[in-house]
């Protein structure tokens, strides 16, 4: 229990100034992305910034600014990956940026500490949890306003969209619950109850299955059909972040207090890595061709922060981009 409030302290305000953190990584490897490669956009929480790097030599290429106290923590692509969405909880917005030219187009007011995002798989909503507010906040992307703000439980830890667009899965740290929105009518409908420490909720493309962080050392498995839980994988300690590949198949679970990251092959719901990383494993994005997994590695003021690069076909650490300050949230999107 211990344990639990001290890793959620970060993401809960109340609780203290760490969230969840990140990983650690191995050093080098001639594995490095084909083409034009990748950008990687990544919230510096502590700098008030989204840094750019770029994936074929390691090197900022450039900074967006969000100002002092904004505390950029989440970032997630649009499904055309032509814009990055930053939750800036310290100034209770979320910038739009767009991808191909690195600049800052809009800035939209929410609720109280924004957090976790999704976006709707035909592009048209974001859906913003908002951590210390009763309500999340849906914007219509077509016109960058505030189309709803439907009541979840405070403490929100997560977001999931259905494969259908049609209901949000919002859990919550304090509540133990999960509210289900309607994202047509732009209320909550349901609340999944009895929950311990539901977080880091992921629904797969064309599943209706969800997977969710649930105590210490398991994610569990959860049927949007009936919402009902129906299984659990073991995992590392203090699972905080899924992952899920384009296929479904794979999830690359990020464990805050054993610096790994667990390999779950969802077919047969078992561990088939664990990849050790650095201090404090957070959050995660795989690159466009699926072929790398970049997981951020928050540091704990002792070990630096750094992003650990993960060859998806291999299992391993295949690179290390360090010297990073605090990095946060990550999206990974092509260069060109």
């Amino acid at each position: 229990m211990q344990r639990q409030l001290r890793f959620w302290s970060g993401i809960v305000p109340s609780l203290g100034t760490l969230l969840f953190c990140i990983l650690f990584l191995p050093p080098f490897s001639d594995a490095t992305p084909s083409g034009g490669g990748y950008n990687l956009y990544v919230a510096g929480i502590a700098d008030g910034n989204v840094v750019i790097i770029d994936s074929m030599n390691h090197k900022e290429v450039g900074s967006i600014e969000m100002g002092y106290g904004s505390n950029p923590v989440e970032i997630t692509p649009s499904p055309d990956n032509r814009f990055i969405y930053v939750a800036n909880r310290g100034a209770d917005d979320v910038a739009i940026i767009e991808a191909r030219s690195g600049t800052l187009k809009a800035r939209i007011e929410v609720g109280v500490h924004p957090h976790f995002m999704k976006t709707s798989p035909d592009g048209r909503y974001l859906v913003v949890a908002n951590n210390q507010d009763y309500h999340a906040s849906v914007i219509d992307l077509s016109s960058n306003t505030v189309a709803g703000r439907p009541a979840i439980s405070r403490g929100s830890s997560g977001v999931a969209i259905t494969a259908d667009g049609r209901y949000a899965y919002i859990p919550s740290l304090y509540a133990g619950d999960i509210s289900i929105i309607d994202l047509k009518k732009m209320e909550r409908i349901s609340i999944i109850k009895g929950l311990p420490f539901p977080t880091a909720i992921v629904i797969p493309k064309n599943s209706y299955l969800a997977y969710l962080c649930t105590n210490k050392d398991r994610i569990s498995i959860l049927d949007t059909r009936t919402n009902r839980i129906i299984g659990h994988i073991t995992v590392g300690d203090t699972p905080a972040y899924i992952t899920i590949t384009g296929d479904g198949k794979t999830a690359f679970v990020s464990n805050n207090y054993s610096n790994t990251v667990s390999v779950v092959d969802l077919q047969t719901k078992k561990v088939v890595k664990e990849i050790k990383e650095g201090v404090f494993p957070t959050a995660s994005a795989l690159s466009p061709d699926g072929r790398f997994l970049y997981a951020t590695n928050y540091g704990d003021g002792v070990d630096g922060g750094s992003i650990s690069v993960i060859d998806t076909t291999t299992l391993t650490e295949v690179d290390r981009i360090e010297s990073l300050n605090f990095p946060r949230g990550i999206a990974v999107t092509p260069a060109e």
